[in-house]
């Protein structure tokens, strides 16, 4: 049996686990209405710390699976100190101290793990993972043996208890398998109740605020916080706290650093470029300076908007931001969406393409699924966040309020009232706006017609 640790911040687990609990996205409609249907399940990834129980942080994404920038996201949101979220729902509230180590516990802000256990999915083997923990944070990592989720179960209980106390509490939840009965009209529910992402964050934020305020069995009926407050102040249990510089590299633990190598051509006259995930960027420096071409330029990427990077010579200057060219750059937009859009583009043979718009045309194929496909709507609504935009629905065109002609007129009356219409059309600038109100206000072409308005 192995020994548990007694050290708050010694040892923690990270895993992710599917919400059962869906929400709804905007969709328009064939009739051209913004209306609200189901997507799919969200992720959420947590940290916990084995010694307390206590649930240091974690991340939510609605991807079709979590990959490595959201497990490096819930890492650095579980050293970063929390700031208490603005609660919309009506009912939920935190606890007296907020339900988070380092909103509860001053002393354990900015503390770094030492040893992260994991399993062995692939977010969590990537090299970038990897490298960041090991290398930046100098944090161990043990993966433990394939297919044992027993060395993890302190986090997959805690998973559990959340769904049987929480989620599985709510009107939209799918329940715990496909026979639960709680699953029934999970979807009607959820576009009943106009359930949101931003619904399923708040509620996460609350149910783990609780968790970390609850007794537990393994604790001695302690509190995780209460635990982790004793062992930290009453037994000198401090963790290892983050100075200015591991700091920094806290926050820029999602970024991704690549070396690149400055393209260009005097003969040609293609002023200087580099290129990242098939688009060109550069800033006004870049531009005029030829004589930078086949030099090596590290840049700096942000996953969640990659715009603009940072770009940096080899000896630490800094270049200063990059904009990609085209819509790329005027549009935020995550890696992931770029890489869904470029595949959409290698696929419609439209890459080189200068007058194609992928990102445009990614948000246009999505809509186009979206009435149909959970998955498409559930992209499309991402792709608007990352934009900060809102679906909104088509234009309509404004017809006059104008009762058809009878059919008791003759024949010779309709093509009377038809010819007249098209008058109307051809001359409208001739008319002035009283004699537009009086006709309008007539009833119909003809007995406008008849009244001598036209």
């Amino acid at each position: 049996m192995r020994p548990v640790p007694l050290a708050p911040f010694s040892v923690v687990q990270l895993d992710g686990h599917k919400i059962d609990m869906l929400y709804t996205v905007e969709v328009i409609n064939k009739h051209g209405e913004v209306i609200r249907m189901p997507a799919m399940r969200m992720w959420l990834i947590a940290v916990i710390d084995v010694a307390t129980r206590a649930i240091l942080g974690y991340s939510l994404t609605s991807n079709e699976n979590y990959n490595q920038t959201d497990v490096l996201r819930a890492i650095r949101n579980s050293i970063i100190p929390k700031k208490p979220m603005d609660f919309s729902l009506a009912g939920l509230k935190y606890p007296d101290n907020y339900g988070f180590p380092s909103l509860a516990i001053p002393t354990v802000e900015w503390a770094i793990p030492n040893t992260i256990m994991l399993d062995n999915a692939k977010s969590h083997l990537a090299e970038n993972v990897i490298e960041k923990l090991c290398s930046q944070l100098f944090c161990s990592l043990n993966f433990g043996s394939v297919a044992t989720p027993e060395t993890r179960g302190i986090v997959e209980r805690m998973f559990k208890t959340l769904e049987e106390n929480g989620y599985h509490r709510t009107v939209s939840t799918t329940g715990s398998n496909m026979t639960d009965v709680r699953r029934e009209n999970a979807e009607k529910d959820s576009v009943k109740y106009q359930i949101t992402y931003n619904d399923i964050a708040q509620l996460t934020e609350y149910f783990i605020a609780l968790y970390n305020n609850s007794p537990h069995s393994s604790l001695d009926n302690q509190m995780p916080l209460e635990c982790m407050q004793r062992r930290i102040m009453d037994a000198g249990m401090q963790p290892c706290i983050a100075d200015a510089e591991m700091k920094k590299k806290v926050y820029e633990l999602t970024n991704i650093t690549e070396i690149k190598t400055i393209r260009g051509s005097v003969k040609h006259g293609k002023r200087p470029y580099i290129t990242y995930k098939g688009t060109e960027y550069r800033n006004d420096i870049l531009s005029q300076s030829m004589g930078l071409i086949g030099q090596k330029l590290i840049i700096d990427i942000n996953p969640d908007d990659i715009s603009s990077i940072r770009g940096f010579f080899e000896d630490g200057t800094e270049l200063g931001v990059l904009t990609a060219v085209g819509e790329w750059g005027r549009c935020s937009h995550s890696l992931k969406t770029r890489e869904e859009a470029m595949r959409l583009a290698n696929y419609n043979k439209q890459k080189n393409n200068p007058f194609y718009a992928p990102l445009t045309e990614l948000e246009n194929e999505l809509n186009e699924r979206s009435i149909n496909e959970r998955r498409a709507r559930t992209k499309a609504a991402r792709i608007r966040a990352e934009q900060g935009t809102e679906l909104k629905e088509p234009s309509k065109k404004i017809t006059p309020n104008i009762t058809p002609i009878s059919t008791t007129h003759s024949a010779k009356n309709t093509n009377i009232a038809e010819s007249n219409e098209e008058a109307i059309r051809k001359k409208k600038e001739n008319y002035t706006p009283e004699e537009m109100e009086a006709i309008m206000n007539a009833g119909s072409l003809w007995d406008a017609y008849k009244k001598g308005l036209i």
